[in-house]
Parts: C-alpha cells; sequence; structure tokens
C-alpha cells in the first residue's frame, strides 16, 4: 500500500514538535554530562530548538517511503541524513549568520568538526524510531483533532513561530555586526538597546561570534 503524502499542517507540526524535544534533549543531556543547568534555547521565545524541527521534518520528508525497508538500510540513510544535514547547518551558522554553537574538531572522528560521526549513528537510530514508531502515532492523533480546530490553533502557532524566527534571525545578524559596526542607525538602536551584548551571551551561552 502506498503511503499517503505528507501534507503542511504535518510539516508545521513536526517541525514545532521536534524543535520542543530538540531543546528539552539538549537541556537534559547537558546536566547529565556537566551536573549543571544551561539554557539550550535556538530562538529567542519559546523552548525551540529549530535545527531538530528541520531535522525531523527531513526525516519523515525524505523516509517515509522507506519504511517496509530492512532495517540496516533505513538506519544507513536516517545517519547519512543527519550526518549532512548537521554539516549544512554548520556552514550556515558560520557564513551566514557569522557565529558557531558546535565545533567537533577536538573530538576523535570528526568532519571537519562540522559532523562527529557518533552523533551521526544516533540520528540513524532516531529516524528508525521515528518512522516506525513516532509517525504513525502522530498522524494518528492529528487526524483525531476536528479539522476546523486544527486548521485554526495551527495557523496561530505557524504565526508565532515564524514571528519569533524571523525576529531571532534579524536579532542574531545584529549580534554579530555589532562587533565590527556598534553604531546602529534607525531600528537597530532599539534592537541594540533590547537585546544588548550581555542579554545574548545570556540567551544564547553556546553561541560564538566568528569574526570574518
Amino acid at each position: 500500500m502506498k503511503n499517503k503524502k505528507i501534507n503542511l499542517t504535518e510539516i508545521i507540526w513536526l517541525f514545532i514538535i521536534g524543535s520542543i524535544f530538540g531543546y528539552i534533549l539538549e537541556c537534559v543531556w547537558y546536566v547529565i554530562k556537566h551536573g549543571v543547568w544551561l539554557n539550550k534555547q535556538g530562538l529567542l521565545y519559546g523552548p525551540f530548538k529549530p535545527i531538530y524541527g528541520i531535522g525531523l521534518v527531513l526525516i519523515v520528508l525524505l523516509m517515509h517511503n522507506f519504511k517496509d525497508k530492512k532495517l540496516y538500510l533505513k538506519f544507513l540513510i536516517g545517519t547519512l541524513i543527519g550526518g549532512v544535514f548537521e554539516y549544512i547547518c554548520s556552514l550556515f551558522l558560520e557564513y551566514v549568520l557569522h557565529t558557531s554553537t558546535w565545533d567537533y574538531s577536538t573530538f576523535k572522528y570528526n568532519i571537519a568538526g562540522r559532523v562527529y560521526l557518533p552523533y551521526a549513528l544516533i540520528w540513524g537510530v532516531l529516524s528508525i524510531l521515528v518512522i516506525d514508531y513516532f509517525y504513525p502515532f502522530f498522524q494518528k492523533v492529528l487526524g483525531k483533532i476536528k479539522p476546523k480546530v486544527k486548521k485554526i490553533i495551527t495557523i496561530i502557532a505557524t504565526i508565532l513561530i515564524s514571528l519569533d524566527i524571523i525576529l531571532t534571525f534579524i536579532v542574531m545578524n545584529r549580534y554579530t555586526k555589532r562587533n565590527i559596526n556598534p553604531d546602529a542607525k534607525t531600528v537597530f538602536k532599539i534592537i541594540d538597546k533590547i537585546y544588548d551584548d550581555e542579554y545574548m551571551e545570556h540567551k544564547f551561552p553556546k553561541h560564538i561570534i566568528i569574526k570574518k
């Protein structure tokens, strides 16, 4: 039986769920590893880590037609998706936002410091769990919500998280650029006042500015 086409509503909620899950996962992992709490937010507002949201969407989009394939094949595809995605995200952060949030160059099995192979293998395992268990359950839950209610909630959630993403991009871009040009004009003066360096360092403690 052919798999159903993934619709926009599913993509939006997969992104939101993945972003929240990623935030919780990284915060818990940091506490386990270091014994202290560290905010691992990826956006200015809300418990979101967009890289995981995009990752979850990619896994479902690229792998839902492989659900009936052998386990090792799904694992290999998931590992490849995770590794390539993480590499591209690292390039985007460095060359577009001029920041860096991870560097695996001191780890033994890494690719250009952007991908850590054991973590890529974890992507492979997660891909199997997502496509075999989470996604079918997610579809059932989403299907039980009344269409009108689902539409309204989805529209509101999309607007709010879109504004959060846009604002975060603008503020993060200004955060890096004011190290080169501290004299802001027009609206950027307001941004510099509200989201000053102290605020940004507290909100995004793992972001390192890359000066070109």
